[in-house]
């Protein structure tokens, strides 16, 4: 079934989950490239990420699913809600987001450095943990976690609307 022809766009949660994926991606690029570098985050930021990246960047996470609606992908159909319920799920959610996280920034810093870089992967493996437990990452983890447990609250689970509609028919 193809929702495209529903809505003149892709709707809220396509847009969110594109933009939530896309910093998620350059967030594990440029940690992956700080490790391999040696440097903290906040130094690859301002001393190797050039301003056309950063335009780069605002363009995929903020103006392309915001502004470029029609540009963004049918992930969710509009009758499918994705978010894990009970606390559970959401906490399982967490735990494989952190999990594909750590081992993103692993095997990239790893095929990064070892292959292109020839630097040992003891230091690789070293860099990535120092990043993975830095303020950065653990405030990521924190909003991610804020996310997980709280979403109900800030963003209503649309199916209840849903089987009000079909309890009335």
């Amino acid at each position: 079934m193809d929702t495209t022809e529903e809505a003149p766009g892709a709707r809220l949660a396509n847009r969110v989950a594109h933009a939530a994926v896309t910093a998620w991606i350059v967030w594990v690029v440029n940690t992956s490239a700080a490790a391999v570098r040696g440097v903290g985050l906040a130094e690859q930021f301002t001393e190797y990420v050039a301003w056309w990246q950063f335009a780069l960047y605002a363009g995929l996470v903020v103006i392309r699913p915001v502004a470029a609606r029609s540009l963004t992908p049918v992930l969710v159909g509009p009758d499918r809600d994705l978010r894990p319920t009970g606390p559970a799920a959401r906490l399982g959610a967490l735990l494989a987001v952190v999990a594909a996280t750590a081992v993103a920034v692993g095997l990239l810093t790893l095929a990064v450095g070892v292959l292109v870089e020839g630097d040992r992967p003891a230091r690789l493996l070293s860099a990535v943990g120092d990043h993975l437990t830095g303020a950065p990452a653990l405030v990521l983890a924190g909003a991610t976690a804020a996310f997980a447990f709280l979403s109900p609250a800030v963003w209503p689970v649309l199916p209840l609307r849903r089987d009000r509609r079909e309890r009335s028919r």
